[in-house]
């Protein structure tokens, strides 16, 4: 698939130039879609605030948006390049950080979305409880527990 001596032209089953560029700019409509969005979720709730949520869902909100960050750069971003030049002109190092970040990546989004989704549970089944969970104390403390088990649990699933 990636690979940076090729005898052909055709590279990842594009055959025209017109599929090439539909594809890349259709690739980097979604790229800066989602830097933008991601981008703003993040400064919605981390300096302004905007999220009347309680706090450990919004910090499960913006792990999710780091996660979606960090597949954005690394998969969208060099597999559009890639389609541009119509061959991998990254190297095989980063081919191989590609690999590993999207594997990664999606694994520790999914575990954030089921936390968050168990969280919300937790929250509506126990609300005297969560009430403790807003502390300042109590918070901090939370959300380190929260994700030291969810990166433990996706590098031992990795």
């Amino acid at each position: 698939m990636i690979s940076n001596q090729s005898s052909s032209s055709i590279v990842y089953g594009i055959k025209n130039d017109a599929e090439r560029v539909t594809w890349a700019v259709w690739l980097m409509l979604v790229f800066l879609a989602s830097i933008l969005g991601d981008t703003t979720i993040l400064v919605a709730s981390i300096k302004y605030k905007a999220f009347r949520l309680h706090k450990v869902i919004v910090t499960f909100i913006q792990h999710i948006a780091a996660c979606d960050l960090l597949i954005s750069t690394v998969a969208i971003f060099t597999q559009s390049v890639s389609i541009m030049a119509n061959s991998w002109v990254f190297g095989s190092t980063i081919c191989y950080i590609k690999a590993y970040t999207i594997y990664y990546c999606n694994l520790t989004s999914v575990l954030l979305i089921c936390g968050m989704a168990t969280c919300k549970l937790l929250l509506l089944h126990y609300p005297l409880r969560a009430k403790s969970w807003s502390e300042k104390t109590g918070s901090r403390g939370l959300h380190r527990n929260m994700d030291f088990i969810l990166h433990c649990t996706s590098c031992f699933y990795s």
